[in-house]
């Protein structure tokens, strides 16, 4: 018996299917697959929107930052003192020894500059005790530091004044001599008088008579006998590459200050941080010198 439900059914069952209400769905599968592309292109554009959304929302700014670091300075500093070992007076010379324990430079100027530390120094002096060579007076010494430039002597140098005209201090009038024998005359007494070479000679209140005579010692160990040997170099901060100690020299000149000698160096680039040496001496002594204490000052500086 013919159906034409069934046979719409029949004919149409890939295109056409019943729900379970018992009417027709249109699912054909054109329809169907067509489906699924606009689905898919539906979040596509779905999830693109979203995302577009997203970054019209989200913008990028650049911040500049900067850090100034303030220079600092180049600096030294040194043993306060240095005592070499002492010695008696004998008729052969004789060396003694010390050292400068520490000296020590810093450079925070960040500059990478470079930097050379130097020392120079006097000749090691001495002034003899004023001794009374004629009168009753005992008021007159001599004072200040003996530049020591006349050089060593045998026997040693001596400064010398005599009066000429007898009187008080301020009227009284003295001749006086140095260590190499120079003279001069004519000089009034007062209580302070500058003579030569780094030495005075004070008169203190009293009747000075004519003839009345003084004199005083003194002695000198040249610079030139003074064996600077710098140490090695150690680094409380940075690195010692490019930094080199100078050689062993002795030092030179012939003013009352020697030439510069160099105790370390640091090279153009090189040099940042805290350096530390310890420099050993070694001073020559003559034979005959004069008893009691020699000082020098040694000036160290870094540039």
């Amino acid at each position: 018996m013919y159906n034409e439900s069934s046979a719409v059914h029949r004919v149409y069952r890939d295109r056409i299917y019943l729900n379970r209400f018992g009417r027709f769905l249109f699912v054909n599968n054109y329809f169907v697959l067509n489906m699924k592309k606009i689905f898919t292109l539906f979040l596509i554009v779905l999830f693109g929107i979203s995302g577009g959304l997203g970054g019209y929302f989200v913008e990028a700014a650049t911040t500049s930052m900067d850090l100034t670091v303030s220079a600092g300075s180049l600096g030294l500093t040194s043993s306060a003192s240095a005592t070499l070992t002492g010695v008696s007076v004998s008729f052969s010379a004789a060396t003694t020894t010390g050292s400068v324990a520490n000296v020590s430079v810093t450079d925070e100027r960040g500059t990478g500059a470079g930097w050379s530390a130097v020392m120079t120094s006097e000749h090691f002096t001495a002034t003899g005790t004023t001794r009374t060579l004629a009168g009753s007076n005992n008021t007159v010494s001599f004072t200040g530091d003996y530049d020591g430039l006349d050089g060593i002597m045998d026997p040693n140098g001596n400064f010398n004044v005599k009066i000429t005209g007898g009187g008080a201090v301020g009227v009284a009038i003295f001749q006086w001599t140095d260590p190499a024998g120079n003279t001069e005359t004519g000089s009034t007494t007062a209580s302070s008088v500058s003579l030569s070479n780094g030495i005075s000679v004070q008169f203190d209140t009293a009747t000075y008579a004519v003839d009345d005579e003084w004199s005083a010692n003194v002695d000198v160990f040249p610079y030139t006998g003074l064996l600077v040997t710098p140490g090695s170099i150690t680094a409380a901060s940075g690195s010692t590459t490019q930094v080199t100690a100078g050689s062993a020299e002795y030092l030179s000149g012939s003013g009352s200050t020697s030439n510069s000698k160099t105790l370390m160096t640091a090279a153009v680039n090189y040099g940042f941080g805290d350096y530390d040496q310890a420099e050993s001496l070694s001073l020559q002594v003559h034979a005959n010198s004069l008893s009691g204490s020699f000082t020098s000052d040694a000036t160290i500086t870094v540039s």
